[in-house]
């Protein structure tokens, strides 16, 4: 199976191609960027395409919107008056490669970024955030950067575990509080990721023993067509209240 695409947006105040090619060489520690491709000296491994776009209205209000009333005014000014869009695409698959794509994006930041938004996910992250994510290195904070959860009118899901190479999680509005799916759709997906357990159709799940058990059903991702960034093709586990 192709490994998914994972798109970052950083936005930032460089006038042009130029201003922006001098602030990640002298800012971000081993980066350098040469037509579209940005790479780090003494590690071949870490290599990403990079599309420039020009100032766009919208990127403040999709920052606003996916930051899930995290970002201030004070950090949405900066971002309304951007001058240049970055969109960082690597390949995701892994913790390990999300990581490098991380650091990638976090030498963006070092060189001027105004915040990173997960394109293939929806979730936007401030400056502040994104930096304690990236010098923290956990991996629940990891997850909290890249999976967030979306509400449909019949039930829960989680967007963005294929960036780590996972399926989804989808549970059901009769059956769970938006606060239980909530909880119990992030423990799922950190167990998942996590632990790496060996999952299979009606397997069992629950937050402990004394809450409801749910049984896990894999199913196709069929919420999103196969040529958006939100769609996973690993699949999407469904968990099913136990009866």
């Amino acid at each position: 199976m192709e490994s998914s695409k994972v798109v970052l947006c950083i936005p930032g105040l460089w006038k042009n191609r130029s201003e922006l090619i001098e602030a990640i060489v002298r800012k971000s520690e081993g980066y350098m960027f040469a037509g579209n491709y940005m790479s780090k000296l003494g590690d071949p491994s870490i290599f990403f395409e990079v599309d420039i776009y020009e100032h766009d209205e919208r990127v403040a209000e999709a920052f606003e919107i996916a930051g899930y009333n995290s970002f201030t005014e004070e950090d949405l000014d900066p971002i309304r008056k951007h001058s240049l869009a970055l969109y960082l695409i690597g390949e995701g698959g892994s913790i390990e490669k999300i990581r490098k794509l991380v650091d990638a994006a976090n030498a963006l930041v070092k060189a001027g970024g105004l915040g990173v938004k997960v394109e293939s996910s929806g979730t936007a992250n401030t400056i502040e955030s994104w930096k304690d994510m990236y010098h923290t290195d956990d991996e629940v904070q990891l997850f909290k950067a890249f999976v967030t959860v979306v509400a449909e009118d019949d039930f829960y899901y989680t967007c963005g575990m294929h960036c780590f190479g996972l399926p989804d999680v989808i549970t059901f509005k009769d059956q769970v509080t938006p606060q239980y799916a909530q909880e119990l759709m992030n423990v799922f997906c950190l167990y998942n990721l996590i632990e790496k357990p060996s999952l299979t159709d009606y397997s069992t799940f629950s937050l402990d023993e004394n809450n409801p058990h749910f049984i896990l059903q894999h199913t196709e991702c069929k919420h999103f067509s196969e040529d958006e960034l939100f769609y996973n093709q690993y699949g999407i586990w469904a968990l099913v209240k136990k009866e």
